[in-house]
């Protein structure tokens, strides 16, 4: 991860990004341009080439418009960078703590978890790719805050290992490392995953969860059926659970 500290910078009035007025322009868009057009546009310029290689001329070219009219609506590259850091700690904490706060068993929730951020990174791979790799680029104050609410996930995630250890459910290992195991494993997609490869995100989760479970060594076949039996007698359990009406 990222941990770099951006420089100090002098504070600047952020002007909103606009999202309602027509554009005349000359070029073929009629409508103005939204907010996740251009962030999109942003994330992937910001993604593909680096945040310092990256003009406002190039993201105005990806979105078929001249720098003037992306001017109208956002007036720097640093304030674009500002808005997809915002985006992606939006995209991080969805869901999260709706699968923490589920009455399911401990190992379940880290299924869940391992699934969940495995698709995050390969549906938004540009948006994280700057969340990973730009943070020395921030204004310090925004940098700050990117910290506090990646130490705000990862604490959610680190509960869920802990929770599972004092059960009983998880083995008895550090739980900083067992969560720092977890993450780097799926955040480093970033890297490498490509959609039209061989695997989908969903098999990726599966193999990274078999990983996890099973480790990597061949497992006795009677055993290995006996864990399936466990997990679907477990998530059977925990489906009867929450289909059963509050008393």
């Amino acid at each position: 991860m990222a941990t770099k500290s951006g420089r100090a910078r002098g504070k600047k009035k952020r002007r909103p990004l606009q999202s309602d007025k027509r554009v005349g322009d000359g070029h073929s868009f009629k409508q103005a341009l939204r907010e996740e057009a251009i962030l999109q546009a942003a994330a992937d310029c910001f993604g593909e080439q680096g945040y310092r290689a990256t003009t406002l001329e190039t993201i105005a070219e990806r979105l078929g418009i001249s720098r003037v009219t992306l001017y109208r609506y956002c007036p720097s590259k640093e304030e674009l960078l500002i808005r997809v850091f915002e985006r992606s700690i939006a995209i991080f904490q969805r869901d999260l703590r709706q699968i923490c706060s589920q009455p399911i068993a401990p190992e379940e929730k880290l299924r869940q978890i391992i699934r969940h951020q495995v698709r995050l990174m390969a549906d938004h791979r540009n948006f994280l790719t700057v969340f990973f790799s730009e943070e020395s680029n921030l204004p310090q104050e925004i940098a700050k805050r990117a910290r506090a609410e990646r130490r705000v996930y990862d604490g959610l995630i680190e509960d869920v290992i802990a929770e599972g250890i004092k059960t009983g459910h998880l083995a008895p290992l550090p739980v900083k490392l067992v969560s720092f195991a977890i993450l780097g494993m799926c955040n480093w997609l970033y890297q490498w995953y490509q959609p039209e490869g061989p695997l989908s995100a969903d098999e990726v989760a599966r193999n990274f969860i078999q990983l996890v479970e099973q480790g990597y060594l061949r497992a006795d076949p009677q055993q290995e059926i006996l864990q399936r039996l466990e997990r679907m007698e477990s998530t059977l359990s925990n489906l009867r659970d929450t289909q059963q009406p509050d008393e």
